[in-house]
């Protein structure tokens, strides 16, 4: 395998990573009760991992960048819901916040859904 193929492949990842840890971030109190910096990471960045690795091996039937785009909508969306349902702190205003979160990601999945652009292939070079 080319240099510059196994590069583009550690970018996928590394951008999977650091785009699906958008969505999660705000729920890790939720998640843990007393977070450690070691269980935050885990729950934070690898389903960005795996995806990334699937996506990155043609694993996955999804593209890099529907990745990109359900991400930055849904983390988006959930900022705007937030704001127009003044949820404040995910702890006090859970049922709030896990509803129009969950709205937000819906909203993500449809819009990557809708608008694919091109499907990442490996090339056979």
């Amino acid at each position: 395998m080319s240099l510059p193929r196994r590069l583009e492949q550690t970018g996928i990842v590394l951008g999977s990573v650091l785009m699906l840890s958008l969505s999660i971030t705000v729920f890790t109190p939720l998640l843990v009760e007393n977070p450690q910096l070691w269980q935050t990471a885990l729950l934070v960045y690898s389903p960005g991992l795996v995806v990334g690795i699937l996506i990155a091996f043609d694993k996955f039937p999804v593209s890099y960048h529907q990745v990109w785009a359900f991400s930055i909508v849904s983390w988006l969306a959930t900022v705007a819901l937030w704001m127009v349902f003044d949820v404040e702190s995910v702890t006090t205003d859970q049922s709030t916040a896990i509803g129009t979160w969950l709205v937000a990601l819906l909203v993500g999945a449809l819009v990557a859904w809708v608008n694919p652009k091109t499907q990442w292939r490996r090339s056979n070079a």
